[in-house]
């Protein structure tokens, strides 16, 4: 079906040679091409970048439910965060949290951004180490729906090639 509807889509010369509107307007591609009326857009809530659905626990959640377990997740990292920074200052040399944006610096290992993004209802991690990822909250876990990872289990791994000194456990 898509492929008929690829076939219709003029070729940019057939667009050059087509003949011109009366009121002597180009004939653009914008104008040329219509998408088929029976193709239907998707949107962030009813599905992801692999396809599958977002559980309805993850599309349903209100924004002040999002705010609050937000909130109180980077609230309560950056607490042990800094008693962890306390404690290995060489290790953990900079934690700071400004208006949903946490700045960690991890000794050896780089800079991260834990922020979150309220217009996807997410918290997103940028990693030296394992990159960039994104987090929904899904059954009271900040979780990947592309992985299946949970947040917590990346930033202790992280952290414990960080401090190598003792095992650490973020919120635990």
């Amino acid at each position: 079906m898509f492929r008929l509807a690829l076939a219709r889509v003029p070729t940019l010369a057939a667009l050059r040679c087509a003949p011109r509107v009366a009121s002597r307007t180009p004939l653009t591609l914008r104008t040329a091409i219509r998408a088929p009326s029976n193709i239907t857009k998707k949107y962030y809530a009813e599905s992801f970048t692999t396809g599958d659905e977002v559980p309805p626990e993850v599309a349903n959640l209100s924004a002040e439910k999002y705010h609050a377990e937000a909130d109180e997740f980077l609230e309560s990292l950056q607490d042990d965060l800094e008693a962890l920074s306390q404690k290995y200052p060489e290790s953990v040399p900079e934690v700071e949290l400004t208006q949903g944006v946490m700045q960690l610096e991890l000794g050896g290992l780089g800079s991260y951004v834990i922020n979150k993004q309220p217009p996807n209802k997410q918290i997103w991690l940028a990693s030296p180490i394992s990159g960039p990822n994104r987090f929904d909250f899904y059954n009271g876990e900040w979780v990947s729906l592309r992985d299946g990872t949970k947040l917590l289990e990346v930033l202790n791994k992280e952290v414990n090639d960080a401090v190598e000194e003792e095992e650490v456990n973020l919120l635990q």
